[in-house]
């Protein structure tokens, strides 16, 4: 290794080591991201007075030194203890970077991907990707400035408004999705929509026929939504073959992203309604916080599948034997990866869809066990106004809840915390 990386590294380390987390809180970075006229997207970093570094709150890999570029060769940018950090190349302070990113889809494991192209040339950006801290994050830094600029051909939608070349606000918790782009948004009578063009033809049609009944089904289950959602559906191509989605809510917000030959997708129009169903429960959860650890994932993930398998029987029941195949795969799946394992073991090594047939699989056995027709839903309410008061979120707090209230026997709730891999 050149001995001038060693140096930046041997900093680095000791930078992470000694700066004070306390002093670092105080001083809030002025996150401004732009895209020019010619279609090329920087963001800069802005302190108020000198600091040393910039470290990334979120790192759930190190593709940021790959995908993002300084503009300045006299940074440098390193992956230290799960971190990423910008730092000078000589130790000294400095006050604002600016770095050039690239505006693709790329994949995240369990986290939002920072854009979502359009096949129009919108796109879909997600604030939380681009939250930075002075020096140090500590975790609990909750307040971010953030600011984006735009051609002024260009409609900027950030929290349902429409903005013209540039607007600011103070983001938290996980951030919100913002559009940049041509497309002004639909207004219907249940959410409010950007639905990218090359998507009408099949799926945008399918998702405008489907969602408002969706959402009708989990209206009478857990109340109408307090806001009117907005609704972001996008489609952007691949280099390499590859073809997916990716969905996901954030507060208001829902969204979903297709990625690669979109022919692939219209294929299996069952898995399509699915996932809208799936996307649509996670609307409706409210849950007052988030899980303890990864593994209680299992929860909302889990709770959403149930919600899917409970929507596509109530809105089309001529898919209920595809429904009873998806439920026993999923059961199959789990008693596999947990039979010399546990569900937390498998997240650790990367295997999140055991989440989601875990999560499915126990939620299913509860809701089978209960003496009534809504199982799953008034748990889950329960839950939720137990998380309200002050209780935790996590996998032992819903298991005695379903056992004590819910008719779970003794001996299955022990096989679910076995499963889980609670002690």
């Amino acid at each position: 290794m050149p001995l001038r990386l060693l140096k930046v590294l041997a900093f680095s380390i000791f930078l992470l080591s000694t700066l004070s987390i306390t002093a670092q809180g105080q001083n809030i970075l002025y996150t401004e991201i732009e895209k020019s006229s010619h279609d090329e997207w920087t963001v800069s970093y802005q302190s108020s007075k000198p600091i040393q570094a910039v470290m990334f709150a979120n790192s759930p890999d190190s593709s940021r030194l790959k995908r993002w570029r300084l503009l300045s060769t006299e940074f440098s940018f390193n992956y230290i203890n799960g971190k990423e950090v910008i730092s000078r190349k000589d130790g000294t302070a400095f006050t604002s970077i600016k770095l050039k990113l690239t505006p693709n889809y790329v994949h995240l494991p369990k986290n939002y991907a920072p854009f979502s192209p359009f096949s129009n040339d919108g796109m879909l950006v997600h604030s939380g990707r681009f939250f930075a801290c002075s020096n140090i994050c500590s975790g609990l830094e909750n307040t971010w400035a953030m600011a984006v600029k735009a051609p002024r051909q260009d409609n900027i939608v950030v929290g349902g408004k429409v903005y013209l070349s540039e607007t600011s606000w103070w983001d938290k918790n996980e951030g919100q999705k913002f559009y940049i782009g041509k497309q002004r948004f639909e207004v219907n009578i249940d959410y409010n929509a950007i639905v990218d063009p090359l998507l009408l033809g099949h799926i945008g049609k399918q998702l405008q026929e489907a969602f408002p009944s969706m959402m009708a089904v989990l209206d009478k289950s857990y109340g109408a939504l307090q806001h009117k959602p907005m609704l972001f559906a996008s489609v952007s191509t691949t280099n390499d073959g590859s073809f997916g989605r990716q969905g996901g809510t954030l507060p208001k917000q829902i969204f979903m992203h297709w990625y690669g030959d979109v022919k692939h997708q219209k294929r299996d129009e069952f898995e399509t309604l699915w996932f809208f169903a799936h996307e649509a429960a996670h609307m409706y959860q409210n849950l007052p916080g988030k899980a303890i650890t990864p593994v209680d994932n299992w929860l909302h993930e889990g709770h959403a599948e149930m919600m899917a398998k409970k929507i596509i029987i109530s809105l089309l029941p001529q898919y209920s034997e595809l429904v009873a195949g998806k439920v026993s795969k999923a059961e199959a799946n789990c008693e596999v990866v947990t039979q010399n394992s546990s569900l937390s073991e498998q997240v650790k090594a990367g295997n999140y869809q055991s989440l989601y047939d875990c999560g499915l699989y126990i939620f299913n056995m509860i809701d089978f066990n209960y003496q009534g027709d809504n199982g799953a839903e008034e748990l889950w309410m329960e839950f939720i106004k137990q998380a309200s008061n002050g209780h935790k979120i996590d996998s032992h707090e819903l298991i005695s809840l379903a056992q004590r209230n819910y008719h779970l026997a003794h001996t299955q709730a022990d096989d679910f915390r076995k499963i889980v891999g609670i002690n």
